[in-house]
């Protein structure tokens, strides 16, 4: 396939004209790695090749550029590039982040289930429900939940929240109707039946006191 012309196009991309009124936008570093400015031919193959690394450093500087603003797991980062590239391309661009460090599912987790149960309050069902739909594998939420786990935290928060956010539902303790209404809310929050029973007993003792 004959190469007609590789000129600068616009920032740090050349114009590829081939053969056949084909065009492509090729940046110069691809284009230096395969040496297109001293080329006149060029086969199918190496096209492909050529085009593939391009896709792969457009894809992985666009990744670059999202991560800056917010964290991604690893599937919410290749589901996002597979909206615009290829599968196989994706696989590439996140090979690449991973090997940096700039993907990682532990580390995105810990940031995630922390928010989650320190800003939001939310329980450890919560907490593995959000991470399971950012795509974070098993193991890696069953670990992260851990900390989160421990029944006194659990205490603690449930009580933050009947003191901040239900306590007009709690003036009460002999109206049940309102008092479950108060712990229906609490198991959409993550939390088990057992903790918030206890932290509802605790929080009227309190009253009380």
């Amino acid at each position: 396939m004959k190469i007609l012309s590789c000129r600068a196009q616009h920032g740090s991309y050349l114009e590829l004209t081939l053969e056949n009124d084909l065009v492509y936008s090729i940046h110069r570093e691809i284009a230096a790695k395969y040496d297109l400015l001293n080329l006149s031919e060029i086969s199918e193959e190496t096209l492909q090749q050529i085009l593939f690394d391009n896709d792969v450093r457009r894809g992985f500087q666009r990744a670059l550029y999202l991560l800056d603003r917010q964290g991604y797991s690893y599937q919410m980062m290749f589901r996002k590039l597979n909206q615009n590239y290829q599968e196989e391309v994706c696989y590439a661009i996140m090979n690449k982040l991973c090997d940096i460090g700039a993907v990682n599912d532990w580390k995105y987790a810990e940031s995630a289930a922390q928010k989650a149960a320190e800003v939001k309050r939310y329980g450890p069902r919560r907490i593995s429900q959000i991470l399971y739909q950012k795509g974070i594998p098993k193991t890696v939420i069953d670990k992260t939940l851990l900390p989160y786990m421990d029944e006194e935290l659990q205490i603690e928060n449930i009580l933050w929240l009947l003191n901040r956010k239900y306590e007009k539902l709690l003036t009460d303790p002999d109206d049940r109707q309102k008092v479950e209404k108060c712990k229906a809310a609490l198991v959409r929050m993550g939390y088990g039946f057992s903790v918030i029973s206890e932290a509802v007993r605790i929080y009227f003792e309190n009253q009380e006191e």
